[in-house]
């Protein structure tokens, strides 16, 4: 839910963007009104219970006994940014911000003016009115939330219940949409990593009352050398896979196909498609999630499911080809798929499904034409690197990039110094927490997703505009997710309340990764005896936001 901007007398403007658990909330204002403005002050009232707070910043007033990067009230250490998000929000409930125009000295502040702004946060399971379903976890830019919940101490030392939070709604999502599945119906799965085990248990109980079960997993080996000895062995997802399915009773030929084929890559799909009794696909489950513990708990990931009868069925078209002919090579598969899926409309809102393999990199193509066309605001996901097509319409994008990457080194300096451009990278704090340590040990273990801690495959387009973009799934954006994977891209068009729970998620990430880069270089600068980290006294800080550069972009994007 978004609302409509809302106009001070004096000219402040505010606006609301409401996810699931989290509200975005964005300020601007003529030149005018920067003189003397300090900051703004945000009080939020629960209409669940009534509780009314303060929200808080990371900034202090250089005060005595002030600390950079300490938690700080609003109320007396304004906010110095033109957005803010409430990451601490439910889903399904209501709130109102009262946005206090700061000015004054700092310890003695006043309230210029105030306008105040209601939301609702969307419920995951019900998103709009076409069918969808939004399911993002914590992941792993939680851990100072987790450590003030929990304490300093590794989910396998808390329990199940540390487990849920980060989980936050995704895997019961997951494993109700396989409990929803009836006797008679069909729960047809094109996966890459499912060794879960409370998702094979599901499945074995969809399987015991009476739901059929069809399986195509990746059963492709590569060779891997180890960087130590030396050594090659093969590598590759069923190596954990097919062992689970056999200890739940899953392995039969009749239930699951491993998927081979000449010339195709790795099979990266994660989806599964429900079917009615008659045959006929009623949903479909899609996006980054592979269903196993990294998943799940350690990385950043989402889960979208579309009762779309119409769309589901061309995914069950797919599933069907390939468990008829489990080693259908590259070559016919890219005939296959051409014939399934076409280039998404330009002018036409609805979702829109591209499989892969495909013939050309049209599939990435098609991303930087819709990049090159935005007009306030692109935000990117890369775990890995990008194919240069795209990466090059980010760098000349006409819009304020934000861009949430594993690495650093995923994207090339050319991106990296581009205008209008704000990059963050997975980083810890200085001070790695044991939920940190615990979920890097996890990718160490993992065969294939060593040290990816940003999993989702995410591009939005002009979020906050009447027609929005968002683009989900499995495909990382590469040659090989164009033409060597079996993979799953879809382009949701016009959806408002999805693209504003897929915003509010990444902002929630980036806004925490972005912080960690700023004060990692704060606490280098204070090593060294330099009073650095603290809130401007003035109206400085404004400076920078009205100067022409990415953050008066920035200030922009979100109006």
């Amino acid at each position: 839910m978004r609302t409509k901007i809302k106009t001070t007398p004096l000219g402040l403007e505010v606006r609301a963007i409401a996810g699931t658990y989290v509200v975005l909330l964005a300020f601007n204002c003529p030149v005018a009104y920067r003189k003397k403005l300090v900051g703004f002050s945000i009080q939020r009232t629960d209409h669940s219970n009534g509780e009314s707070i303060w929200l808080r910043g990371g900034k202090h007033f250089d005060l005595p006994n002030s600390d950079a990067g300490d938690d700080a009230s609003s109320r007396t250490d304004p906010i110095q940014k033109f957005h803010w998000g409430d990451y601490t929000t439910k889903a399904g409930r209501s709130y109102t911000y009262i946005i206090h125009a700061r000015e004054g000295k700092p310890g003695a502040l006043s309230s210029r003016e105030q306008i105040d702004v209601t939301v609702t946060c969307e419920d995951p399971a019900v998103v709009g009115g076409n069918g969808h379903q939004v399911h993002f976890n914590r992941s792993a830019a939680a851990s100072q939330a987790y450590v003030s919940r929990f304490g300093d101490d590794d989910p396998d030392k808390v329990g199940d219940k540390a487990l849920v939070w980060l989980s936050r709604g995704l895997e019961e999502a997951l494993i109700a949409y396989v409990d929803s599945a009836q006797k008679g119906e069909t729960l047809h799965l094109f996966v890459y990593e499912f060794e879960k085990e409370s998702f094979l248990a599901a499945l074995k109980r969809a399987k015991k009352r009476g739901v059929k079960l069809q399986i195509i997993y990746d059963a492709i080996l590569h060779d891997k050398k180890n960087k130590k000895t030396g050594k090659v062995t093969k590598d590759g997802p069923s190596l954990e896979s097919e062992p689970a399915m056999k200890q739940f009773g899953l392995s039969a030929k009749a239930v699951a196909h491993g998927r081979t084929g000449a010339g195709v890559n790795i099979s990266h799909n994660k989806f599964m498609v429900l079917a009615g009794k008659d045959g006929k696909a009623k949903s479909v489950w899609t996006g980054s999630t592979n269903w196993t513990d990294n998943g799940i708990y350690k990385q950043t990931n989402v889960g979208h499911a579309i009762a779309n009868p119409a769309l589901a069925q061309v995914y069950l078209d797919w599933h069907q080809t390939v468990w008829k002919q489990s080693d259908l090579s590259a070559t016919d598969s890219r005939t296959e798929v051409l014939r399934l899926t076409s280039l998404p409309p330009r002018n036409q809102s609805g979702s829109f499904l591209m499989l892969s393999p495909r013939k050309t990199t049209e599939a990435v193509t098609e991303c930087a034409m819709r990049v090159k066309a935005a007009g306030k605001m692109v935000c990117f996901t890369a775990p890995f690197a990008m194919h240069d097509d795209l990466e090059n319409a980010l760098a000349g994008a006409p819009a304020q990039v934000f861009g949430l990457l594993n690495k650093d080194g995923v994207v090339g300096k050319g991106l990296h110094n581009a205008p209008n451009t704000q990059l963050a990278s997975a980083a810890a704090l200085d001070k790695v927490t044991a939920l940190e340590i615990w979920q890097k040990q996890g990718h160490e273990e993992s065969m294939h997703h060593s040290g990816v801690f940003i999993h989702t495959k995410i591009i939005l387009v002009d979020a906050l505009s009447d027609s929005p973009l968002v683009i989900t799934g499995s495909a990382n954006f590469s040659t090989n997710s164009s033409t060597d994977n079996d993979e799953n891209q879809l382009f949701i068009i016009g959806e408002t309340e999805v693209a504003d729970i897929y915003l509010g998620e990444f902002m929630r990430m980036f806004d925490h990764y972005y912080f960690r880069s700023y004060m990692k270089q704060v606490r280098k600068e204070r090593s060294k005896g330099k009073r650095s980290g603290f809130l401007a006294p003035d109206d400085s800080w404004t400076d920078d936001f009205f100067g022409g550069g990415e953050k008066e972009a920035l200030r922009e994007a979100f109006f």
